[in-house]
């Protein structure tokens, strides 16, 4: 199934939730599931680059480690990566990876259904397998989700995420070592990915 019905779902899934949901309410008491302190998360789903990058919609994964700060409020550091065919070509691989930082909204705190959104940045690479040659590039990240949470400490979710990134630079291998040079301009690549996820918090 593409990204696209995915991403049409889960907005009109999201809708649905916070429409029940007054986001302007204070909590009266504390929430019965542990939100702050440490905790971590583990994803897998799709990636789909723009179509400027002539690649297919891949899969990929990420792990996560967060830190809630308040009931509502969790920043989270995303190691993620994602593998793709090139259209022309299924015999070639490229690999997509990043890191990013984010910070993450609860809408609501108190059920076992929890939307959230999320606004980061990130750094990615972008190489092409039997190739000397990784694009680098940097952008922000923007997701929303749902998380239901079966225990006090254990949920499970999913997440639709966008990636608006440029390529600024490239990496080239060669015999003498690296080479680091600025690509002008730069390379658009932005992506979309959806993702189904454990929680432990």
């Amino acid at each position: 199934m593409k990204i696209r019905v995915f991403a049409i779902a889960a907005f009109v899934g999201l809708e649905m939730i916070l429409k029940t949901t007054s986001l302007c309410a204070q909590q009266e008491h504390p929430s019965r599931f542990s939100h702050k302190g440490i905790k971590g998360a583990i994803s897998s789903g799709s990636f789909d680059m723009i179509s400027e990058r002539q690649l297919k919609e891949g899969d990929g994964g990420a792990l996560s480690l967060g830190y809630g700060f308040t009931d509502r409020f969790t920043f989270w550091l995303t190691l993620l990566g994602s593998e793709h065919s090139p259209v022309v070509d299924d015999e070639r691989a490229t690999k997509f990876g990043g890191l990013e930082l984010n910070l993450q909204h609860k809408f609501k705190t108190l059920s076992r259904l929890q939307p959230y959104g999320k606004v980061g940045f990130g750094v990615y690479g972008l190489e092409e397998q039997n190739s000397n040659v990784t694009l680098l590039g940097a952008g922000l990240n923007l997701a929303v989700g749902v998380d239901f949470f079966f225990s006090r400490h254990f949920g499970v979710g999913a997440e639709l995420m966008f990636k608006k990134l440029d390529y600024v630079s490239q990496r080239i291998e060669t015999a003498a070592g690296e080479v680091i040079s600025d690509l002008q301009p730069h390379l658009n690549g932005d992506t979309a990915g959806f993702v189904l996820t454990f929680t432990v918090q």
